[in-house]
This record gives C-alpha cells, structure tokens and sequence, in this order.
C-alpha cells in the first residue's frame, strides 16, 4: 500500500468507527490528510459540544478559516428549525473565541440560509443583535443575487416586489433597494439594458403615452 493510501485508510476508518484522536492525524505523513484529519477531528469534538477544543483543531488545520465556518454551520444545520430565540443561545459557545470574531455574523448568516432551504419563512425584524442583522443581510443579499442571475434585464426592470422566503418589511425593502440600484447601475455600465415593460394581452401598450 503506498504511503498516501495508508494516510486515507487511517482517517476514514477512525472516523468512520467514531474514534478519530489528535493521536491518529499525528501519524498521518502527508500534509493535505493530515490538514483533513485535524478537520474531522474538530467536526467531531464540536458534535460532543466542546466548542473551544474544535476552534483549537481547526486552527491546525491548513485551512482553519473553511474549518471555523464549517462547524458553524453544523450547529445550525443540527435544528434549522429552533426559533430565533434559541438559536442565539446555541451560538453562545462559539461568540467569544479568539481569532473568530466574527463568528456571530457567520452563525447568523449560515442560521438564515439554512432555515430557507428548510422551507421556512424568516423575519429579520425579531433579530435579537446586530450581528444577527449583518448575517441576514448577506444571506438576503446571496437570494437577490441569485434572481438576478436567473435573468439580469428583467430584474433591473422590475425589481421583484418581494423576495420568496423572506417577510417584506421595511427593512428588507432598504436592502433590496440599495443592493438593485448598486447591481443594477453596474449592469448598466456593462451594456446590459433592462427588459421592456411586457404589454398587455390586446398588444396596448403597458404604459400610456404622456398626453
């Protein structure tokens, strides 16, 4: 067996049996698995609980910043459906770790995203701090984008009046708002035209001419 495919059969079989230790990706020769090792080992601490030893793992990995978000989002994807309330208590572990402070706006971000892929219709208005407003607004801001790939003229003609998943509150009109303007001025500097206004079944057209 050659020395690489050594390294990948000790870390799939100790994860795979659940007793993945620091010890196993210690005696992991190549750096790339060792990195993943350290990876898993920290998913596996964060799911005991044990934030502050995750953070720890994921900082020995090659690529601790993948590794801090991804558990993260494991915590959110464990109850997408808890209300806001108990979703601020869950991210209580993870608000004051070194070298993640940002990991409220993550938390919250990740929170938002993974309650709409739940089907869920989401409110930013009962966000209990400003960090859970940030990580809306990215989010929100990620399902703007996405309509607007969907078809770029269109939506710089008629900016959609409401965004599915999402309550239409003032709030989140300011940020449709600023983020249409700003994509949409962007698309015009690209040569990209907004769509006619469609007309009417009788072929009338959909705005009268100024008298």
């Amino acid at each position: 067996m050659a020395p690489l495919d050594a390294d990948v059969c000790r870390v799939d079989a100790a994860a795979r049996f659940g007793r993945l230790e620091v010890g196993d990706c210690d005696a992991v020769n190549d750096p790339t698995w060792a990195g993943e090792c350290r990876f898993q080992y920290a998913e596996r601490l964060a799911r005991a609980g044990r934030a502050a030893e995750a953070f720890a793992a994921c900082t020995t990995t090659p690529f601790s910043r993948e590794c801090d978000y991804h558990l993260l989002r494991e915590v959110v994807r464990a109850a997408p459906e808890v209300p806001l309330a108990d979703a601020a208590t869950a991210l209580d572990p993870w608000r004051d770790l070194p070298g993640l402070r940002d990991a409220p706006r993550l938390y919250w971000k990740a929170w938002f995203r993974e309650r709409r892929r739940a089907g869920a219709e989401v409110d930013p208005a009962a966000c209990p701090e400003p960090a859970c407003l940030e990580g809306a607004k990215q989010s929100y801001f990620e399902n703007l984008r996405g309509l607007h790939r969907a078809d770029r003229a269109a939506f710089c003609a008629a900016v959609p009046e409401a965004v599915p998943g999402w309550a239409s509150t003032e709030t989140t009109a300011a940020w449709k708002a600023a983020w249409a303007a700003d994509t949409c001025a962007r698309d015009a500097a690209d040569g990209v035209a907004p769509a006619p206004a469609p007309s009417p079944p009788d072929g009338a057209p959909a705005i009268p001419p100024p008298r």
